[in-house]
């Protein structure tokens, strides 16, 4: 006002003043000369001295008229290092499809060389840890599993040169699926590596078949022989004791792997969690049917030599043909009985289902936790510091924590909406074996979650790699939350805020909480149109003097070499403090100088500072974290009791999202994929054995297999999950496999019988057969299923990273293996039985 000024004069200046232009060329003695009228700014003093115009003859500079300095640009974020203040923090993102574990190792290979001494770079999160913590563990677990194996077949064969056969395969079979991931692209992770875990005691079941049934048929031929067989006796009786059961073992292991395909049906978030897992555990159990049929035959004639210990004079044989005698005894005497038992379990196995939790996937622990607690909308920068410092000292203070690295807000980038009230820990844990006495995961969370009772925020927990996925799949950052469509922002907050409400006071929430987009602060400004035609100005200046004398315009670029430097324009902090100040700006008309408030009303409001919409729908969302141990669905059930009452105005709903959402949408899934599988796998035991009956009792024997796995998940208190179901799709297959080596060597005994007793074959002889093809074969049946349990039982044992997800796979795969183990041993001899006999009469009665 003094110096009759306006703020498009002051800009008008800087602009004018900061530029080079060019004259094209002149050209001198041949050769071409540019021309350049050089104006660009080089420091603050030319911008100090720049002449915006004169007043009695003497020069009015921006110096004379205003403060010329360097600045920082606005912050909106910042970070905290273990509450002990602000650090300057760097977030590394590796492309997609890129190899994780080598671009970090390439990172800090990098930040070693890039080391200043005045300069302490601290790591505080770091995911080559969780790689390699995951990968350690799975390894440990193959060797385990691999060295169990050998043992079993070792004890049960008694027969040092038949366990070199495996000790051969084995590595093999299990070296195979490795190079299969490299020719497919598919990396060394807790569910590829899962997926050969898994299938270590199942893809050797085929080879133990063979090797067994080639002892089996030494030991029958030199019983007759009355001495041991020559050389090509013993190749003659292994080449066709492997001839006699390697289609069906061959199509048994088939049955194995098909009973996996279904995985590859899965799309989204599980399809991308499981596929890995379905390929390598599909490439072991190919490796070992492949090797079963054309290596172990060789493998067998090389090594299956010199003396054969008799089955009956193994003491670990004896010991279970003793236990399974009385019982398959009893059991033919007393089939009808037997039938109506297995029959009641499974109908005990109906409420057992029905009491189950249900979820999407357990949560892997990933060592670190991330902290998101939400804070009142529309904080400062320095309230934003103050929160983040003081939850990262409470953190800290706990024994079990390395580091806490705190921040809030955002990055100066444009593609980071984060607001300063977005608040984001990553805590990493010391090693359990720092950790207190009895101190675990989730006694820690709760003591942390009691600590951080701090006025003002809510508190929810995730995982770094969980939570970003749940955010980018469905912006959900918590297990499970509800997604409310409306009409406008308004509306939608009041609903949002009955749901947390009404939610809040159920025992089984531990967190809940809406969005506070509808609590951003703002000062309008409301131009007066018919003021500004009196005094002939347009709302352009009133514009610009709210967006450069309030909010400091960019004008102009300052440039030093690479460097770029905004020159903005803003009014000193005092004349802008306040409504009353901003009011009273001074805006130059053709008529003088006249108070912004002349032009326009000034005043606080309160409303929507973010808008979210999802199919062209406003949309906002409650964030929900289920306390510990409940499952998502279980709590959408109760939630929903509580929301039963819940009015929503028209044209208003609701939508459950996170990990729920999920769930629905691979059951969806489930729901055609598991047929399709069952289909599958009737028809491939149908190639097997080729009889339509047999295969019926082989199928009908499968469900009794699930009983076993809804008890054993039922005793480990694990939740229904996709995992879980996994694991059940994979009983599937080991269950058939089972079943059909029962089959296979009844039918085997039965044969024989007939062979050798001709038209005279009796009932007498054919129970006679069924105990000799049960009892006395026990041994391969008891092979395949210990082989399976001690490929499995490692995992159940094992505590480190990516347990978790792995033990739901192979849980109901142990419990199902053992009850379809039991069951068959006892209702396949009695419904082969039923059919043999009703054979025989008819054969009978046609013979009469």
């Amino acid at each position: 006002v003094q110096y009759n000024l306006s703020i498009k004069d002051v800009a008008r200046t800087l602009r004018e003043n900061n530029n080079d232009t060019g004259g094209r060329i002149v050209i001198q003695n041949g050769f071409e000369w540019m021309v350049q009228a050089k104006g660009y700014l080089k420091n603050l003093d030319e911008i100090a001295k720049l002449v915006v115009t004169t007043k009695d003859g003497v020069p009015l500079t921006l110096g004379d008229i205003g403060r010329v300095e360097m600045v920082p640009a606005a912050r909106r974020g910042m970070a905290d290092l273990n509450g002990e203040g602000e650090v300057v923090g760097g977030i590394v993102m590796v492309r997609y499809g890129e190899d994780v574990y080598a671009a970090i190792n390439r990172i800090k290979k990098k930040m070693e060389e890039l080391k200043v001494d005045d300069v302490d770079v601290v790591t505080t999160y770091d995911r080559s840890e969780l790689i390699e913590a995951s990968v350690e563990t799975l390894q440990h677990t193959l060797i385990e599993e691999s060295v169990i194996v050998v043992i079993i077949i070792g004890l049960f064969l008694m027969h040092f040169r038949s366990t070199l056969i495996m000790f051969i395969v084995l590595p093999l079979t299990i070296a195979l699926p490795f190079l299969l991931m490299k020719l497919f692209g598919i990396g060394s992770n807790i569910m590829s590596l899962g997926g050969i875990a898994i299938a270590i005691g199942a893809m050797v079941d085929a080879s133990i078949v063979m090797i067994e049934n080639a002892h089996k048929s030494i030991h029958k031929e030199e019983a007759k022989k009355g001495a041991p067989l020559d050389n090509s006796e013993r190749i003659a009786v292994i080449v066709k004791s492997s001839q006699l059961v390697g289609r069906p073992i061959f199509f048994a292991l088939a049955l194995v792997v098909v009973s996996f395909l279904p995985i590859f049906a899965l799309n989204g978030q599980e399809g991308l969690l499981f596929s890995p897992l379905a390929f390598t555990k599909t490439f072991a159990m190919t490796a070992g049917a492949l090797l079963s049929v054309t290596l172990v035959p060789v493998l067998m004639i090389f090594f299956v030599r010199g003396h054969i210990i008799p089955e009956s004079k193994n003491p670990l044989n004896r010991f279970f043909i003793w236990l399974y005698h009385p019982l398959l005894i009893y059991g033919l005497k007393l089939k009808y009985f037997v039938i109506v038992a297995a029959i009641a379990l499974l109908a005990f196995a109906v409420p057992l289902y029905e009491k189950l939790n249900w979820e999407f996937m357990p949560m892997l622990d990933e060592q670190t936790m991330m902290y998101m607690p939400v804070t009142p909308y529309g904080i400062s920068v320095d309230q934003s510091k103050a929160l983040t410092q003081k939850t990262d000292a409470i953190i800290k203070s706990f024994p079990e924590v390395a580091t806490v690295f705190g921040k809030g807000g955002r990055a100066n980038s444009a593609t980071d909406p984060a607001p300063l009230g977005m608040l984001e820990t990553i805590i990493t844990f010391k090693p359990k074996d720092q950790w207190r006495p009895g101190m675990t995961r989730e006694k820690l969370l709760a003591q942390m979650e009691k600590a951080l009772q701090v006025p003002g925020l809510v508190n929810s927990w995730t995982y770094p790699i969980r939570g970003r996925i749940d955010m980018l799949l469905s912006g959900i950052r918590t297990p499970i939350g509800i997604k409310l469509y409306g009409k406008d922002s308004d509306g939608l907050q009041k609903v949002a805020s009955e749901i947390e409400r009404k939610l809040r006071d159920l025992k089984v929430t531990q967190s809940v909480f809406s969005d506070q987009a509808s609590a951003g602060f703002f000062i309008d400004i409301d131009i007066d149109t018919q003021a500004l035609q009196r005094y002939n100005i347009s709302k352009s200046l009133i514009q610009e003097y709210t967006s450069a004398a309030i909010g400091g315009k960019k004008i102009t670029t300052m440039y030093k070499g690479l460097e770029r430097y905004p020159i903005a324009l803003r009014f000193e902090e005092e004349e802008r403090r306040n409504l009353d100040d901003i009011r009273n700006i001074q805006i130059k008309t053709p008529l003088g100088f006249v108070p912004l408030s002349t032009f326009a009303k000034v005043a606080y409001r309160e409303s929507a500072s973010v808008i979210k919409s999802e199919m062209a729908t406003p949309v906002t969302f409650v964030y929900i974290t289920p306390q510990q141990g409940m499952s998502v669905v279980t709590y959408k059930e109760e939630a929903m009791k509580a929301l039963a009452d819940l009015k929503m105005p028209a044209g208003y709903y609701f939508e459950w999202a996170g990990q729920s959402e999920y769930l629905e949408s691979a059951m969806k899934k489930m729901k055609w994929i598991i047929p399709t599988v069952l289909l599958v796998i009737f028809v491939l035991i149908y190639f097997a054995l080729g009889d339509m009956v047999p295969t019926l009792i082989v199928f009908f024997t499968l469900p009794f297999a699930l009983v076993g796995g809804l008890i054993y998940i039922q005793m480990l208190d694990f939740n229904m999950s996709i995992a879980v179901i996994v694991g059940f799709l994979a009983l599937l297959g080991i269950a058939a496999e089972t079943a059909i080596v029962m089959i296979v060597y009844l039918q085997e005994s039965v044969d024989e019988m007939r062979a050798r007793v001709g038209s005279a074959f009796n009932f007498e002889d054919l129970d006679a057969a069924i105990y000799e093809g049960a009892v006395q074969r026990v041994r391969p049946k008891l092979m395949t299923v210990f082989a399976i349990l001690a490929g499995l039982l490692p995992i159940m044992l094992t505590t480190g990273v990516g347990s978790e997800v792995m033990q739901r796979i192979a849980a109901p795969m142990i419990g199902g293996v053992v009850t379809s183990a039991v069951l068959s041993l006892l209702l396949i001899p009695i419904f082969f039985e039923l059919y043999e006999k009703h054979l025989l009469k008819k054969e009978l009665k046609e013979t009469k």
